[in-house]
């Protein structure tokens, strides 16, 4: 077809939509249109490049690794500047030209890209009246011409136009819906010329309504190219994303380029027969981080019956079961692993609202069900419970591999993907989960990465949470976790982190398995590291009892006060009595002359530092003169 046949289709598609304005009962209908679209336009009010931005990404072909958007912004041009937004997907084509006239309505297959509501394009309405679309031809090889669909839309001069000589032209031509009739452009600007010769094969132009959408489209563009939550990060069918603002007069114009590549995270699977659907990779995002993401999928069987259960009672309409494929969930932790790890955010392919956090210290992506303006999520909707489901067992397939990895910072990783927080129902989603995915219960699933011997086979370093010790998180000479190791205990590997094994801690005590040990449970431990501890040699120091006595004053304090004197303990007096007053063989000549201290309460009173040494570490002030008895 030729580019006058398809303005002549333009213009004839557009007449026929206009002549609906000859009639009372369409108006009555285009009114309530156009009330619903600046209702839907203020509903995604400071989301409009947003929703430009995936526009633009859906027009990719969803095999594709290569695509790329432009966002221009050019202040010189019109009187408060004019915005550019180019892709280099799919040129529209005829069903594109008659949806986004449509409201509601969407060209997009469900759960083929991130947009189907049919609603989004009309958040430029705060921004624009008058937004032009030029695009190449649909059905030619693409070239450097934009050669297609290119269209405005009909405004209320031209209903006006359109309805001379009626008595009501000028009443129906102020209350008639925008964006409802196109009309064919005949000369593509320089600017869209230029876009195009550079490979872009759509471009939207949107001449800015006012100062405030000028320094509206000015602060969405600094946070998209600075954002702390990567905008590019589950944007997998593109490559390269440029943010540039051409300004006025002497001021100095911006361009930044966002990247992104992948590759396979290529990793051995391991023996456990884990659902091979969830697959590794490296997502390198330039200035924006790197990070490992896991991808799974839902199969299409599961998927249809959340769909039913949701569009039986009403929280779906019926084209959700036109769902045609599995849906794939993803989640993403930065690399290198990061000392102290935190929360990261919800997407749905771009990232939500700042409240909607992930779960765990990572980012999470699936295609949600969302509010009106794509920033929050009901969590109670069946699709949306589905894909949370998927979203923890993904995370639990994927910790499982990452458990047989040699680097260690992948064992940080491994616990990180396991570690949700304990609210919104995480304990008892990941609980589920690992039913399904390990047939067991999560108390008995290897999640504690744990000290082992040197040379030990890789499953040597973990332990379910129920044979797991968390070792306390202190300043320790003696009572260290690698000396509990040594006598026997299965111990949390301090090398991954206080933060992130108290994090694991915190969940597993909400399902009921806690790992840390407490007063009673700790004498025993301690008793058992003080039976190893060989006794010092006739004159020489003891130095490491007396360090033990320091580091049993910091293992039993309270809310970091000393404790209570140890004959309000009986229990706990009796078994610390016996850790200190015991030493290689556990025979009588091993008790120390300290043990009466101990039996005193001399132990949870220390005084204050007076100096170097010991001191500094708040010793006791008996402790320099422990001997061994004859």
């Amino acid at each position: 077809m030729s580019r006058n046949a398809r303005a002549e289709q333009l213009r004839e598609y557009g007449r026929s939509v206009l002549a609906g304005a000859r009639s009372e009962q369409v108006l009555r209908m285009a009114r309530q249109v156009n009330a619903v679209s600046y209702t839907s336009a203020r509903e995604y009010a400071g989301r409009s490049l947003f929703e430009l931005l995936q526009n633009g990404y859906d027009a990719h072909p969803r095999d594709r690794r290569d695509g790329r958007i432009h966002v221009l912004l050019d202040e010189a041009e019109g009187a408060w500047g004019t915005l550019y937004v180019a892709n280099g997907g799919t040129p529209f084509t005829w069903r594109n030209v008659e949806r986004v006239c449509e409201l509601a309505q969407s060209s997009k297959d469900v759960g083929e890209g991130i947009g189907n509501k049919g609603v989004g394009f009309r958040s430029i309405l705060l921004i624009s009246d008058s937004p032009e679309i030029y695009s190449a031809d649909p059905d030619g090889p693409l070239g450097p011409e934009l050669d297609g669909y290119c269209f405005r839309f009909a405004q209320r001069a031209d209903v006006e136009e359109f309805l001379a000589g009626e008595d009501n032209a000028h009443e129906v031509a102020a209350t008639y819906p925008p964006l409802q009739a196109p009309l064919p452009l005949d000369d593509v600007p320089a600017t869209c010329r230029r876009l195009a010769a550079e490979g872009y094969v759509t471009v939207v132009r949107l001449p800015l309504l006012s100062e405030a959408a000028r320094a509206e489209v000015r602060l969405r563009m600094r946070e998209l190219a600075g954002a702390k939550v990567p905008v590019m990060l589950f944007l997998d069918r593109l490559a390269g994303l440029t943010l540039e603002r051409r300004a006025t007069g002497d001021e100095a114009g911006e361009r930044h380029e966002l990247t992104r590549w992948e590759e396979p995270f290529a990793v051995a699977q391991d023996g456990a027969g884990h659902d091979s659907s969830v697959s590794l990779a490296t997502v390198r995002l330039g200035a924006s981080g790197t990070f490992l993401v896991a991808r799974g999928t839902v199969e299409k069987e599961r998927l249809n019956s959340a769909l039913a259960e949701a569009v039986g009672a009403r929280l779906l309409d019926d084209t959700w079961q036109e769902w045609k494929r599995p849906a794939v969930v993803e989640v993403a932790l930065p690399l290198p692993v990061p000392r102290r790890p935190r929360r990261g955010q919800i997407y749905t392919f771009l990232p939500m609202g700042g409240d909607q956090a992930a779960p765990f210290p990572g980012h999470m992506n699936a295609p949600f069900f969302t509010d009106f303006d794509r920033t929050g999520l009901p969590f109670d909707n069946p699709l949306n419970v589905l894909l949370l489901d998927a979203v923890a067992e993904t995370c639990l397939v994927a910790a499982a591999v990452l458990r047989g990895v040699p680097d260690p910072s992948m064992r940080q990783l491994s616990v990180d993907l396991v570690s949700w927080e304990s609210e919104k129902g995480s304990p008892g989603r990941l609980r589920a989960a690992a039913l399904r995915v390990h047939g067991s219960e999560l108390a008995e699933v290897p999640l504690v990465p744990v000290l082992a011997a040197d040379g030990a086979p890789p499953e040597a370093a973990w332990a379910p949470p129920r044979d797991a010790v968390l070792w306390p998180d202190l300043d320790l000479a003696v009572l260290t976790a690698h000396r509990a190791h040594e006598a026997g205990i299965v111990v949390a590997d301090p090398e991954t982190g206080g933060d992130r094994l108290k994090r694991l801690a915190t969940l597993c005590k909400a399902l009921a398995c806690p790992w840390e040990p407490g007063p009673e449970i700790l004498a025993e431990y301690v008793e058992r590291i003080a039976r190893g501890l060989p006794l010092p040699g006739p004159g020489e120091p003891p130095e490491q009892w007396s360090e033990l006595y320091v580091d049993l004053a910091a293992l039993f304090e309270e809310d970091g006060r000393p404790c209570s004197p140890l004959p309000q303990s009986p229990t706990r007096s009796r078994q610390v009595r016996r850790a200190v007053g015991t030493g290689v063989g556990g025979t009588p000549t091993t008790r120390l002359t300290a043990t009466s201290a101990v039996r005193g309460g001399s132990l949870y009173r220390r005084p204050p530092p007076t100096g170097g040494g010991k001191a500094a570490r708040g010793a006791p002030a008996w402790a320099s003169s422990i001997r061994p008895r004859d």
